[in-house]
């Protein structure tokens, strides 16, 4: 498995690119369905070279279209899954809680010049809402909070 890089690839409709190095070492960036984003897993490199149920991409736009999809999936399964939040007190970032090891957040956006609200996991920003998610528990907001929004307001 020789360059050019990166090499876009389906592994049982997993998203998988191929990316050089600057070792000039492969890696193997394989879809993280948990976020939408890519990790690094060395493992996938054998299963590319394997066969098996490995398509090959011959466009880049082909892959991404497959990467829009699994995001989109990724996000339905994300918002329909029951989670219950923390509220951290913080004005910009309210809310927080850990699902599967990683740190989930909630930044409250510059509305309506942005979506209302970003979910960061593990310091990555992963999606935009405008919404928030009927499956999702949002704690009430603590009194000290409170009173402090409403002196911001009164002047």
């Amino acid at each position: 498995m020789s360059g050019p890089y990166p090499r876009y690839y389906a592994v049982n409709d997993r998203p998988v690119k191929l990316v050089e190095l600057p070792s000039g070492e492969v890696d193997a960036q394989v879809f993280d369905f948990a976020t939408g984003g890519f990790i690094s897993d060395p493992t996938y490199l054998a299963r590319v070279r394997g066969g098996g149920d490995v398509d090959e991409f011959s466009e880049r736009a082909a892959f991404e279209r497959l990467v829009a999809e699994q995001r989109w999936a990724a996000g339905e399964r994300r918002h329909a899954r029951k989670v219950t939040w923390d509220h951290t007190g913080d004005d910009k970032v309210p809310y927080r809680t850990k699902l599967d090891g990683k740190t989930h957040e909630i930044r409250v956006n510059d509305f309506p010049a942005e979506p209302l609200y970003t979910l960061i996991v593990d310091g990555k920003e992963i999606e935009n809402l405008d919404d928030w998610p009927s499956a999702w528990v949002r704690p009430p907001t603590p009194q000290d909070v409170l009173d402090r929004l409403a002196k911001t307001r009164q002047g």
